[in-house]
C-alpha cells in the first residue's frame, strides 16, 4: 500500500544517494511503511530546503475509511542554511504540499488552485526570551508548532482535507532539523500516540 504512494508520487524526488550524511533511523511500528528521499523533491523543486527527509506511513495511509488515513510522521534533516525562522517553515511546507498536490493530480482536478492552501501555525514551546524567531536564533532551541492546513488530498479522495500538524524544529550538529507528525484525525485520537512514539524513539536515537 505504502509503495503505491511512494510510487505515485516519490518517482518525481530523488531517493537518497549513498554519501549523504548519517542520521538517526527513523523507525515505526510494524506495519508502517516509509521511504527516504532527497530534498528538494521532484515535486516540488522551488523548495529551498537541502537535504533528506525520512517517511514513515501508518497502515491506513491510503485508505479513506481508516482511522489512520493520511496520518504519517517524517523528518527534514537540512543544511544549515536557511534558518528556519516562523516564515520559513511555514513558506516551506506550503510549497511542499502545493507542489505535492499538484504533481499527484497532474491536471485531475483542472480548476485546482494550491495558491489557495492554507496553512495555520502556532509556536506552543520555545525559549521565553528569544521572541519572534530570527534567520540567527532559528531553532537555536528546540520549537513546537501546532496547526493545521487546509488543502487537497490528491491521493484517495481528491477532496478537500483538514491536516492536524505537530511540527518540532530544532538544531544539532550545524544541521537543521524539522520533524512533523501528520493526521486528518484530532490530536487526541489514539493514532497521535503512535506518531509521538515515533518522534520521541528518533529524538532519543539522535541524542544519544
Amino acid at each position: 500500500m505504502f509503495r503505491m504512494f511512494a510510487f505515485s508520487v516519490l518517482m518525481s524526488a530523488t531517493l537518497l544517494v549513498a554519501d549523504e550524511p548519517k542520521s538517526a533511523t527513523l523507525t515505526a511500528p510494524e506495519g508502517w511503511g516509509g521511504e527516504t528521499i532527497a530534498l528538494p523533491p521532484g515535486f516540488a523543486p522551488d523548495l529551498k530546503l537541502k537535504g533528506t527527509e525520512q517517511i514513515r506511513f501508518a497502515p491506513g495511509m491510503m485508505k479513506p475509511a481508516s482511522d489512520s488515513f493520511f496520518c504519517y510522521a517524517f523528518v527534514f534533516e537540512l543544511d544549515p542554511k536557511p534558518g528556519l525562522t516562523d516564515a520559513v517553515v511555514k513558506e516551506e511546507f506550503l510549497t511542499y504540499y502545493r507542489g505535492l498536490c499538484k504533481a499527484v493530480l497532474d491536471g485531475a482536478v483542472p480548476d485546482l488552485d494550491p495558491s489557495i492552501f492554507k496553512l495555520e501555525l502556532q509556536r506552543v514551546k520555545s525559549d521565553a526570551k528569544a521572541g519572534p524567531a530570527s534567520d540567527e536564533k532559528a531553532a537555536a532551541n528546540p520549537i513546537l508548532y501546532t496547526g493545521t492546513l487546509d488543502w487537497i488530498e490528491p491521493f484517495a479522495t481528491k477532496k478537500p482535507q483538514k491536516l492536524n500538524l505537530e511540527i518540532r524544529t530544532w538544531t544539532r550538529n550545524g544541521r537543521n532539523y524539522i520533524f512533523a507528525c501528520v493526521s486528518p484525525q484530532a490530536r487526541d485520537a489514539a493514532i497521535w500516540k503512535q506518531l509521538r512514539a515515533i518522534r520521541e524513539d528518533y529524538l532519543k536515537k539522535q541524542a544519544g
